[in-house]
């Protein structure tokens, strides 16, 4: 068995992707609405707990040969504009609701 062969024997398996917390296995589909997302948001902030933040881009120039993430290969940057002002209305709804 060459080097090369053995390598992907022993990383071929599956992997968790840390792109949601809590990772998407432990969502509860049930108890999620709105109004319990935004009651957390404004309990983390009164009780001034850590946040996390993550933004996602999907928009690249070329491909990354490790990406696992959802993307659009384009170099016309007009295409973000929507996907971006969308971001930001989030973004106010946020806001609104931290103080």
């Amino acid at each position: 068995m060459s080097k090369d062969s053995s390598l992907m024997k022993r990383y071929n398996v599956p992997a968790p992707r840390y792109t949601s917390y809590p990772t998407v296995p432990f969502w509860d589909e049930a108890l999620f609405s709105s109004s319990s997302f935004i009651n957390s948001l404004k309990n983390a902030v009164q009780d001034r707990q850590p946040l996390s933040l993550y933004i996602h881009l999907p928009y690249c120039e070329s491909l990354c040969t490790f990406c696992g993430c959802n993307k659009r290969i384009t170099k016309n940057h007009e295409v973000e504009i929507p996907y971006i002002n969308t971001l930001l209305k989030e973004w106010e709804l946020y806001v609104s609701h931290m103080g």
